[in-house]
């Protein structure tokens, strides 16, 4: 009953509701171009903010070398290896496989004389976790994978030259030639404009796009290699390299790899040689001392050579920096528009109220609760406010559906509907508010007087 006293106000007050609609509209309006424009900025940001906000700094390694032991001056070929020569820290690492994956005459030959080629990236699960890149079809890695049969990998390629679902091989490490080809089974094709955490992107900037490179960028610079007119990179899991290598290593090796076997078995177990290689984060616990962080920043100033070495609180405050550049001019100017509407919505919806308290006190005396009255009216407010949500929403996405937000952060999604039912719902309580007052402690004659 309430719905239909509420729509038949509406029916009677054309002129106030329009002009409320009109007003809530211009409000909603104002609501997603502020979220539009800090969405834009954060989009890119948010995949990564977990990796990004942690204790700790971040690197693009170039080489790393042991300093003692047995092993002093090798390189580093694990972030488990790495994380022994640090103090209570964890590295997430990538690394370079020095293997080449698939069938390439061109590589073929030049391995005959004496130049190896290596088109395989391998990630921790931190890595696997903290961002999946853009697919172009199939999945992206699978954390703790340790099946020992075959490499999983996805892949990022300049061609149509492999497709989800096939089957390549590694048949070298770029300096022995297996007998035994090991099978990579291609579970995904990265989309070749994504971004995807491989190598920094080098120009200059310190915020959270130190951790990408763009393969769009990259593929030009391979292309310059002036090998081949395309190119492949494999991506693989760290976990699901070291069982696979075990497995051909430990059970094969003597009957299937090539007379330098015996060099295999001696690198413990490892057919493919890996080094930590590209961008890295050395993590540690929120309130570890100051201290241990800087002996952890010195070491691994002594461990690797890099191309930087930042603080990821430095990268983080860089981030917000730059994702609030320019909004913080504007909001001032959007706060002031949203409290003008606000303003205007809720005085005319009181007004409307007040022009209706004559009919409302009839409702009254003819056995309405005071209840019932006011929900009836608040009733009609929610329908002019949702009618102007849904018209405000339906006119921006045909807007931007036609093209009219080509140049322009303006979109529509979760967080934009979001903050308009926010705002919904502050009007709706500001303006309950405000008809209250109008009524409160008044009996159903003082007010007729009143409206004589």
């Amino acid at each position: 009953m309430a719905w239909k006293y509420a729509v038949r106000e509406c029916r009677m007050h054309v002129v106030m509701s329009v002009l409320c609609l009109v007003q809530a509209v211009f409000l909603f309006a104002v609501v997603i171009g502020l979220l539009s424009i800090f969405m834009a900025r954060y989009s890119g940001y948010q995949p990564v903010r977990s990796l990004a906000e942690q204790n700790g700094f971040i690197t693009n390694m170039v080489n790393s070398h042991h300093l003692e032991g047995d092993a002093e001056g090798l390189p580093v070929q694990s972030s488990e290896a790495y994380e022994e020569m640090l103090k209570d820290a964890k590295v997430y690492g990538q690394y370079t496989v020095y293997a080449y994956a698939g069938e390439d005459q061109e590589v073929s030959r030049k391995r005959e004389e004496g130049t190896f080629f290596d088109n395989m990236q391998a990630y921790d699960d931190e890595w696997i976790q903290g961002f999946e890149p853009h697919m172009q079809s199939g999945r992206w890695l699978k954390p703790g994978n340790t099946e020992g049969k075959q490499l999983e990998a996805v892949v990022v390629q300049s061609s149509d030259r492999y497709k989800t679902g096939d089957t390549v091989y590694l048949d070298n490490n770029s300096t022995t030639v297996l007998k035994t080809k090991i099978p990579v089974k291609i579970i995904g094709i990265i989309d070749s404009n994504s971004d995807i955490i491989y190598q920094s992107n080098e120009d200059g900037r310190m915020d959270y796009r130190l951790l990408f490179s763009n393969m769009a960028k990259e593929a030009k610079e391979l292309e310059s290699l002036g090998r081949d007119s395309t190119y492949e990179i494999f991506f693989v899991s760290k976990k699901n390299l070291d069982s696979v290598q075990e497995q051909y290593a430990d059970q094969e090796a003597e009957e299937n790899l090539s007379e330098n076997f015996e060099n295999v078995l001696k690198t413990r177990k490892t057919v493919f040689f890996t080094e930590l290689n590209g961008v890295t984060l050395i993590v540690m616990d929120r309130d570890c001392p100051q201290e241990m962080f800087e002996y952890n920043k010195n070491r691994v100033a002594q461990i690797s050579q890099f191309h930087f070495l930042h603080d990821l609180n430095y990268v983080k405050k860089n981030t917000w920096h730059n994702i609030m550049a320019n909004i913080s001019d504007i909001i001032p100017a959007g706060i002031g528009m949203l409290l003008f509407t606000i303003i205007s919505f809720i005085t005319l919806s009181t007004l409307m109220y007040q022009k209706n308290m004559r009919k409302y006190t009839v409702y009254y005396l003819c056995g309405l609760t005071w209840r019932g009255i006011f929900r009836t009216h608040i009733l009609y407010i929610s329908l002019i406010a949702l009618a102007a949500l849904a018209l405000g929403t339906a006119v921006t996405y045909a807007a931007g559906y036609f093209g009219a937000w080509r140049n322009a952060a303006v979109q529509i999604g979760a967080v934009q509907v979001g903050g308009c039912l926010i705002i919904m719902l502050l009007l709706l309580l500001s303006a309950s508010l405000m008809c209250l007052s109008l009524a409160k402690g008044k009996s159903a004659k003082e007010i007729l007087q009143e409206v004589e």
